[in-house]
């Protein structure tokens, strides 16, 4: 499942130049060997983009199995992007889905590891988070 939301004008402040278009946002579920699905998504992850994310993820929790987040592509997190994170990975606890998250932008991992939350597995590359699921 692919799933693409075009270029929309930025209005975050400090983000870019007035006008200047986001990143387009995409979202790509595939399945990597046994009972394990690979969500990995590219662009902004903001107000206008949450509720596609959140759907994917949780339409990839209800298949069954561990789950690798790839947040390898994504270029800006905002507020409501960091709480939509934090919710997919409250979800994949009390559904006792294994979540592991692959961040490659030193700017996400702070971010992620900075908000106290223990839960979030970060891995810098897909195989290691494969790996770590088993």
């Amino acid at each position: 499942m692919r799933i693409r939301k075009p270029p929309r004008l930025s209005r975050a402040f400090g983000r870019s130049r007035p006008g200047a278009l986001c990143e387009p946002f995409t979202v790509t579920t595939t399945f990597a060997g046994d009972r394990c699905q690979v969500v990995a998504v590219a662009g902004d992850i903001d107000l206008a983009t949450v509720a596609i994310l959140v759907e994917c993820v949780e339409t990839a929790m209800k298949a069954g199995g561990a789950l690798v987040v790839d947040l390898g592509e994504v270029t800006f997190c905002s507020g409501a992007g960091l709480r939509a994170l934090s919710r997919v990975q409250h979800r994949g606890d009390e559904a006792g889905v294994p979540v592991a998250w692959v961040v490659r932008s030193p700017q996400l991992w702070r971010l992620l590891r900075g908000t106290g939350v223990p839960r979030f597995s970060c891995y810098r590359d897909r195989v290691h988070a494969l790996a770590a699921l088993g």
